[in-house]
């Protein structure tokens, strides 16, 4: 029996266990049966980039799943990014008239009643170097003359004068870098030249632009930032409404160990979709809106004697006011759902 015993090899691997210290003994952790397992950060990472891109597709689908609701919501949004899209588009036209602008900025040269046309040639051609001046362009007397012939509609009596009253005229394009304060100290140092009888600088036009444009900018500031509360507020009603349409879901979510970050996600997704399709509608909206006064733009520059044409909103503009509105959609969507799911508990 003893025998039998010792050629058992299960009874050979149990004198085996018993021999062995208790501490070294093999046993479950968490009570019988239980298995560990260590997952990597590797591991992790790859499930929760597939759980983050499953959530993605299926809000997505949710929402094109009640395509009216969801297209309400994007109007409102879209049209909230339009406004100020259009006004800052409309000051980025304003601004590249600045070559019609800086034309308010020229100074007028009158030369004096001796100054003879080859004077007044020399004077340009040595302006023209001077690094604070763009461009003269010279005016004879004859020039002069006709000018203000085509133009006055007082041809019949220059006729009647005995010659020519009008002087040699310098029109001087200052700098594209000069400000209002350095044309005006350019304007006074023209003046002292000898054959300068006076100097002309009208700068009332481009002062009273400039405010104009400055306010503008402002008004495209705080418009912007009213529609985007109103972004907030829109989003976060909406996403308010889904969350209580999924009370019970959410409590047996946590029920079972799901954590806040777990069901905020599905949420914060909603949100970022509503903010790139709006943001998207909107980009289609200044096109159309572009696109419609394009040509009236151009025609009403023309009758001006202006070559400008309407500029449509640059693509670097274009993405900022999409990143913003996903942006504002995603800040809706975690305000409203940080909001209300600390209330909800199983």
């Amino acid at each position: 029996m003893s025998s039998n015993r010792r050629n058992d090899p299960r009874a050979q691997v149990g004198a085996s266990l018993a021999e062995r210290p208790a501490e070294t003994r093999s046993r479950p952790e968490s009570g019988p049966g239980a298995l560990q397992q260590h997952i990597g950060f590797k591991d992790k990472l790859v499930a929760g980039f597939l759980h983050h891109q499953m959530v993605a597709v299926e809000t997505l689908l949710q929402l094109l799943a009640h395509p009216a609701s969801s297209l309400m919501t994007w109007l409102v949004i879209a049209i909230a990014v339009t406004l100020p899209g259009a006004l800052w588009m409309s000051v980025s036209n304003v601004e590249q008239l600045s070559g019609s602008i800086r034309e308010s900025g020229r100074i007028t040269l009158y030369l004096n009643d001796t100054a003879s046309n080859e004077q007044g040639r020399q004077l340009a051609a040595t302006l023209e170097r001077l690094e604070t001046i763009d461009e003269v362009i010279f005016i004879s007397h004859e020039q002069a003359l006709e000018n203000f012939r085509r133009t006055s509609g007082m041809a019949d009596a220059l006729d009647l004068l005995p010659g020519n009253p009008l002087p040699v005229t310098l029109v001087v394009q200052p700098a594209s870098s000069l400000d209002a304060t350095s044309i005006r100290s350019l304007s006074e140092r023209l003046r002292e030249y000898p054959d300068v009888a006076a100097a002309q600088l009208d700068m009332a036009w481009l002062e009273r632009l400039r405010a104009w444009l400055v306010l503008v900018q402002r008004m495209v500031w705080v418009l912007g930032g009213l529609l985007a509360l109103a972004i907030l507020l829109v989003v976060g009603n909406t996403i308010r409404l889904a969350i209580a349409a999924r009370v019970d879901e959410i409590r047996v979510s946590k029920l079972v160990g799901a954590t806040n970050a777990w069901v905020r996600r599905p949420f914060l997704y909603t949100g970022l979709w509503y903010g790139l399709v709006g943001g998207l509608m909107a980009w289609l909206m200044l096109i159309v809106l572009w696109l419609l006064l394009k040509q009236p733009a151009a025609d009403l520059a023309s009758r001006y004697g202006s070559g400008f044409e309407l500029a449509a909103l640059e693509p670097a503009a274009a993405m900022v006011l999409l990143i913003g509105s996903m942006l504002l959609g995603w800040a809706g969507a975690w305000w409203s759902v940080s909001h209300h799911l600390d209330e909800i508990e199983p």
